[in-house]
């Protein structure tokens, strides 16, 4: 899917030299998040009492969640539009190492997402999720494979985990689709 970019200008016009820092620098985010599927960016011009007010907006549209940033300053030697934009990048950069981390946290212990839909005419994301990952512990006790089996379909199971009272060790045993069973063991 080809990632979307606007940049358009409030009060003001956007040269290409403009567009091409936008593009250089918040364009950059492209590259190396793949989660990203639009983003707006709006360059404006406001006199003030004080002097030219520049700023930026950007707004990220991500799979599963918006971001909006801004940056903005009193025109000077020191702080221009392009002062705005890198700065904005810089903090759109950190924003998006930040959601990336919790993302990759999230599927660790989260819920599995089935599916992401993105509407772009309204601006809503849509998630539907297949179920959550629910993490259990086990003490087992020793036995034989036969008690193991008796176990699991006792309580309804699909596999159940024992220590194996011949050989001391972590085994496994489960219900195959044939309708036989399977045993599991380390290897030795």
């Amino acid at each position: 899917m080809k990632m979307k970019m606007v940049i358009h200008g409030k009060k003001l016009s956007v040269t290409p030299a403009l567009k091409k820092h936008v593009e250089t620098k918040i364009g950059r985010l492209i590259a190396r998040y793949d989660e990203i599927i639009e983003i707006d960016v709006t360059l404006s011009a406001e006199n003030m009492k004080t002097g030219l007010n520049h700023k930026v907006d950007v707004l990220l549209h991500l799979k599963g969640t918006t971001v909006r940033r801004s940056a903005e300053g009193l025109a000077s030697e020191d702080y221009d539009l392009y002062v705005a934009i890198d700065e904005v990048a810089d903090v759109l950069e950190t924003q998006m190492a930040k959601i990336k981390g919790k993302r990759i946290d999230n599927m660790k212990t989260g819920s599995l997402v089935k599916d992401i839909k993105y509407n772009p005419e309204t601006h809503t994301i849509e998630r539907h999720t297949e179920g959550t990952i629910v993490t259990s512990t086990v003490s087992p006790r020793p036995m034989d494979i036969e008690e193991a089996i008796l176990q699991m379909e006792c309580l309804g199971r699909a596999f159940y985990t024992f220590v194996n009272s011949t050989t001391g060790e972590m085994n496994v045993v489960y219900r195959r689709d044939e309708g036989d069973y399977g045993h599991i063991e380390p290897n030795k």
